[in-house]
């Protein structure tokens, strides 16, 4: 696993992602940016909008990275010969939710003080605004049908459900081969009528999260390192021939129809992302190491950023110019990712976590 997919690039794939994210979120559609002087320098607003549509792709590459680790940790937990998944599974689902559970927690908090509506939409009475109100500091609010506090957090409910599947998917794969298992994801919707899922739900980038498994079963990055290592400029072709592919693909995503071939969109061009950067980019010490950074704060960034989008955006909109906006967006958001990581420390919470986890494995 030398030129494998290790655990720095993993983290810097999350910090690609959380930038990406954050510029989606900036000017996926006019409504997000139309009652601001926003400065677009001779660029159309279409245009800029049209590359934060492809900027979706950021929720792939985190399917991609947690299914790659997920399948790695789940192998390794199968070769010590460990009794039963159903530990395992917890322990992954209080790490990766232990974070979202924190700022859920607290955002719900200052909602309930500052909110002039309060909870009216949460239900129709108390108690079920309430469990609604649980349900989604769980993390489970998009696979219950109930209200969400900030639309974003729909990723949630997929990372309980991927966290879910894999030893099923660990099992398919080792039985069936990769090949029918992504097979079956794909033919799977069309087959039985569901259609494309939407961009906000689980389905739509299992494909990339199962793939992300695949790679990791078979080793996918050594072997694409060593692709070519034995001509003559063999890295330099294929660096070129996956650039142009990248630059070909990305022309394409506006172009073609999202609700008929969704795994290009949200699979085949964010892999080719993912092979440009562990393979040549992250391979440029300084800049691996501010994705990784990013990437270790990606999950508070994620959380964080649309509270001050919507909230704040009169101050981070101000400095007018369309590529500094969400730079500053990105940085206010590290900032307050900062105090969060240290009130988790001052509160006790990481202790807390830390504990709960020790008995879990």
């Amino acid at each position: 696993m030398k030129n494998g997919l290790k655990k720095e690039d993993s983290m810097a794939l999350k910090g690609v992602a959380v930038m990406m994210m954050v510029f989606h979120h900036c000017f996926y559609k006019a409504s997000k940016f139309a009652k601001y002087d926003v400065a677009f320098r001779g660029i159309s607003a279409n245009s800029v909008m049209t590359a934060a549509s492809c900027m979706k792709i950021c929720v792939a590459l985190f399917a991609f990275v947690s299914g790659y680790g997920l399948m790695c940790g789940y192998s390794r937990y199968k070769s010590e010969k460990n009794p039963g998944t159903s530990r395992w599974i917890g322990a992954h689902l209080v790490s990766t939710l232990s974070g979202y559970w924190f700022i859920a927690a607290g955002a719900y908090v200052l909602y309930a003080f500052l909110a002039s509506s309060g909870f009216e939409s949460w239900g129709e009475n108390v108690p079920q605004r309430f469990a609604a109100v649980i349900i989604d500091i769980l993390g489970l609010a998009k696979l219950a049908g109930t209200k969400i506090l900030n639309g974003s957090w729909w990723y949630m409910s997929a990372a309980v459900l991927f966290i879910i599947f894999v030893p099923i998917g660990y099992t398919a794969i080792k039985k069936w081969g990769w090949a029918v298992v992504l097979g079956i994801i794909v033919i799977l919707p069309r087959a039985t009528g569901m259609g494309f899922p939407g961009g906000a739900d689980v389905f739509s980038f299992f494909l990339a999260f199962v793939t992300g498994m695949v790679c990791a079963e078979y080793n996918f990055f050594s072997w694409f390192h060593e692709l070519g290592s034995g001509r003559k400029n063999g890295r330099l072709c294929k660096g070129l021939l996956l650039f142009g592919c990248l630059a070909a693909a990305f022309c394409l995503y506006p172009k073609l129809d999202l609700k008929v071939i969704w795994e290009y969109h949200y699979m085949a061009v964010p892999f080719l992302v993912i092979m440009f950067c562990v393979e040549y980019l992250f391979k440029i010490p300084w800049i691996s190491s501010v994705f990784q950074h990013f990437g270790k704060y990606s999950l508070d960034i994620w959380l964080i950023h649309t509270f001050i989008r919507d909230y704040f955006g009169k101050f981070v909109f101000a400095v007018r110019e369309f590529w500094l906006i969400p730079v500053v967006l990105l940085l206010i958001s590290l900032l307050l990712a900062y105090v969060v990581e240290v009130l988790k420390r001052v509160t006790g919470y990481q202790k807390l976590i830390s504990a709960l986890m020790r008995k879990l494995r």
